[in-house]
């Protein structure tokens, strides 16, 4: 049809890619305006359509490379552009490690006008890299990851980023011909003991079935969640961890973060843990601290963190930071979700006028934004390092030292 053809050739554009921002999405200037897409690399020449309009911002989509970056690879996974996770699998893991730099640098201008030297990234395996997973179910019961840009979901049978023992499960689960529904499935490789560990919500009406199918998986639920508790060693250290309590993800970076922290420590009388979680920092704040003070919103990390490390010199109090008063202490360790600080925890941290902080953040545009306000309060940024954490996205972990002028 000739009349439809001439309206996909008006939509058609092409440009220059200028760099890729905050969210993996490439920048391109047009006569219209910005226009963000994903799947591109700096430099390159590209054709493609205006999808979406909002608030004045262009969303288009990648139709033709016309020039190609030297550093563009093909895309190893076969769910690449559908999966809504990885949005960097189309260029070389060295030059993610840039990307993901420049993008700091970027926000730290754009959000704080800071301007500094950013160390290199701490790289970590591209592939093979995650212990825990979060997955969806679709009507008839096949598990996956969310397709990109939608609500629902798209079956996954194996993921890279996982080891092996994962995704012989989701193909196992998928292939069934009848796979019972789960609205969610929580996902866990203990590194030490070689096992899955997963999390089923709601509970199953036939346990005994699920178990029977897949017996090297251990498998828990609401009323059960002990049986989802396993230890985990890091240096010299046992954690307890579980499908359901949030631990970090990547285990080549478990040590790197833990020596960074040290670097910043100095023997002292108190340290609090900000969204300590299971206790990560815990037992190495212990090691410098005579009181250690773990602030986590979670009851079931609590839990755990107790079970760990609880002494008399390490008190857990199951509470949100919102509602944390913040006592005196010689430091205090932030380690708050993407959204970063809230005002309210912003004020608590300031009106206590601790002369250190060591921030951890998994969100650079926030991080920047958190680093602005310090700074106006009178803090200085001293130290900081980035790790790559979540390689194959554009998300990246940063461990900062504040000092109160």
């Amino acid at each position: 049809d000739i009349t439809k053809l001439s309206v996909v050739f008006s939509n058609m554009k092409e440009g220059i890619v200028e760099k890729i921002t905050n969210g993996g999405w490439g920048l391109v200037r047009s006569d219209e305006g910005i226009v963000f897409l994903n799947y591109v690399l700096p430099g390159e020449s590209i054709a493609y359509e205006i999808k979406e309009k909002a608030k004045g911002i262009l969303w288009g989509e990648l139709s033709r490379i016309i020039t190609a970056s030297p550093h563009r690879i093909t895309p190893p996974c076969p769910y690449f552009g559908q999966c809504g996770g990885c949005v960097f699998q189309h260029m070389d893991y060295s030059y993610q490690q840039k990307i993901k730099e420049d993008i700091f640098k970027d926000d730290l201008l754009r959000m704080a006008h800071f301007e500094t030297e950013i160390p290199p990234i701490i790289a970590s395996p591209p592939y093979n890299n995650r212990i825990r997973a979060r997955m969806k179910a679709q009507p008839d019961g096949k598990i996956g990851f969310i397709r990109k840009g939608t609500n629902s979901v798209i079956p996954i049978d194996g993921c890279l980023l996982f080891p092996d023992k994962f995704s012989q499960f989701l193909s196992g689960w998928n292939h069934q011909t009848h796979p019972p529904f789960f609205f969610q499935l929580d996902i866990l490789m203990n590194r030490d003991l070689g096992k899955v560990f997963i999390n089923l919500a709601p509970p199953p009406h036939h346990p005994n079935e699920i178990s029977n199918l897949f017996p090297d998986i251990q498998f828990c639920w609401k009323n059960t969640r002990e049986n989802g508790i396993s230890s985990l060693k890091i240096k010299e250290w046992n954690y307890f961890i579980s499908p359901t309590a949030f631990f970090q993800v990547n285990p080549h970076q478990w040590e790197n973060m833990l020596d960074t922290v040290e670097s910043f420590l100095k023997p002292c009388e108190k340290i609090i843990d900000l969204y300590s979680g299971v206790g990560f920092f815990i037992p190495l704040l212990k090691h410098y601290a005579k009181h250690v003070i773990g602030v986590e919103n979670t009851p079931h990390s609590v839990e755990l963190g107790k079970r760990a490390f609880g002494d008399k010199n390490i008190e857990f109090l199951a509470v949100s930071a919102e509602k944390f008063h913040f006592p005196p202490a010689d430091f205090i360790l932030v380690d708050p979700p993407r959204s970063g600080l809230s005002p309210k925890v912003m004020k608590g941290i300031l009106k206590a006028g601790y002369k250190k902080i060591i921030f951890i953040s998994c969100a650079s545009a926030t991080f920047a934004r958190d680093l602005k306000i310090l700074q106006e309060n009178g803090y200085k940024l001293e130290k900081l390092n980035i790790f790559d954490l979540f390689p194959q996205t554009p998300h990246f972990e940063t461990i900062a030292l504040f000092k109160r002028n």
